[in-house]
């Protein structure tokens, strides 16, 4: 009786068992590359995503241009907010971006859900960039514009006195002087802006 039954006691039996040993370590070492290459791919997966390509003529702010002392309250430089705007339960991203041949900023929003880029409000002159952020709005309950008594011009397109969020938002401002909040309507499955000052 064979009390070994890994090892190779017949000539047949041997040539079997040890062919199929070392088909089994060339299985586990060839198959090792692989299995790096997908961790490898795996851990660069979210900054592939992130580095996706901008809009057509769009860029990031370079460093030298965010360096002001008050966007350094910011880990972000009030560049970038991140949040589950449309509430799929995946995370959306709105960038700051400028054009450099227009000489212009503004305000984008990129959904998981469709991947695009979308403009939400329009372009303004490069040279305002200095004083131009976006923030991290909670859910919540805010006063607007409206609300506040601005004025009827407030009130025009029949913004709430309260804005009621049940999912983040996106604050877009203009540094001691007007924001707007930029939201995403359920309703309407579009982003809808409501002045909160001016």
């Amino acid at each position: 009786m064979n009390i070994y039954p890994n090892f190779c006691h017949s000539k047949r039996r041997r040539s079997f068992t040890c062919e199929r040993s070392s088909q089994s370590r060339n299985l586990l070492f060839n198959s090792a590359p692989v299995v790096v290459v997908c961790a490898f791919v795996a851990a660069l997966l979210p900054t592939l995503v992130f580095a996706q390509e901008l809009p057509k003529g769009w860029r990031r702010p370079s460093k030298t241009a965010v360096s002001d002392k008050w966007r350094m309250k910011s880990p972000t430089r009030f560049l970038t907010v991140e949040g589950d705007f449309d509430g799929d339960g995946r995370s959306d991203i709105a960038e700051l971006l400028v054009n450099p041949s227009t000489k212009q900023l503004a305000l984008f929003v990129r959904l998981s859900s469709d991947q695009k880029w979308q403009l939400l409000d329009k372009p303004y002159a490069m040279g305002d960039f200095d004083r131009f952020g976006i923030d991290y709005v909670k859910p919540g309950k805010y006063e607007t514009a409206c609300g506040k008594g601005y004025g009827d011009w407030a009130c025009a397109h029949e913004e709430p006195e309260w804005l009621k969020l049940a999912r983040p938002a996106i604050d877009f401002f203009y540094t001691e002087s007007s924001d707007s909040i930029f939201y995403w309507d359920q309703n309407t499955k579009r982003f809808r802006e409501v002045v909160m000052s001016d």
